[in-house]
């Protein structure tokens, strides 16, 4: 299955297309840089983890993520969104930890004073970590955590693919077992055809057959020989009378 997608730069006609949910397994996707002005054609991906949509031209729609309930890293930066009010749709998202907007955008007074700004957004969105790479006391995101994430995501992909090798050994072993009974049964379907020495049961009776046949042969034979003995003499004493 599918789980990363790197679309960056792919000059789009403002929606995204071709795109369906039969892509259900992402995890990442890049659609950074590709000229995108709304969502309205966003298909549902509940296994998404991270989503870059930077560099686009969006100023709304963000409503459109709500089916992407793993999410946990969204870049929306560089794009035309300029109010606070856009980015209400995002509470739903309760894994979002990691958000990238871009403050600098915001219309003022909001951009300047930007302290006041990211307390809302942090009050806004409960399960936020980081804003902009920062947390809410400023401090910039380790790039232990941000690692933390993708490990994550790389430790679910792989957590998967133990959990696949580990039922595959099981049907392994279960197709074992399988093969071992049915060689122990035709093992035992043999034996009932098979004596002890490895000679078929039905050959011994005919080679019996055989034997019994060959001796009373043998026995007509040494019949045989004694009247031709008993004629001989006959003969001989025939042969031994005066003329």
């Amino acid at each position: 299955m599918l789980k990363e997608l790197d679309l960056s730069g792919c000059k789009t006609g403002g929606e995204i297309e071709g795109l369906t949910e039969e892509f259900e397994s992402l995890e990442f996707l890049d659609f950074s840089n590709s000229n995108i002005t709304t969502l309205k054609t966003f298909p549902k991906l509940p296994n998404l983890r991270k989503l870059d949509f930077s560099g686009n031209r969006l100023s709304k729609g963000l409503e459109n993520l709500k089916e992407c309930t793993n999410l946990k890293h969204l870049i929306i930066s560089n794009n035309r969104i300029r109010e606070m009010d856009v980015l209400e749709p995002l509470k739903s998202l309760e894994h979002l930890t990691h958000l990238e907007v871009g403050l600098d955008s915001f219309e003022a007074p909001l951009a300047r004073d930007q302290p006041e700004l990211r307390m809302k957004i942090f009050e806004l969105l409960p399960s936020l970590q980081y804003l902009d790479q920062t947390d809410i006391d400023g401090n910039e995101e380790d790039e232990d955590d941000e690692g933390i994430l993708n490990g994550k995501i790389l430790d679910d992909v792989s957590d998967g693919d133990d959990e696949l090798e580990d039922e595959e050994g099981e049907e392994d072993e279960e197709d074992d077992e399988d093969s071992e009974e049915e060689e122990e049964e035709v093992g035992n379907n043999l034996s009932t055809l098979y004596t002890g020495n490895g000679v078929l049961q039905e050959d011994d009776d005919e080679d019996e057959d055989y034997n019994e046949d060959a001796s009373d042969d043998e026995e007509e034979e040494d019949e045989d020989p004694e009247p031709e003995q008993s004629t001989r003499g006959k003969k001989r004493k025939l042969d031994d009378r005066p003329v």
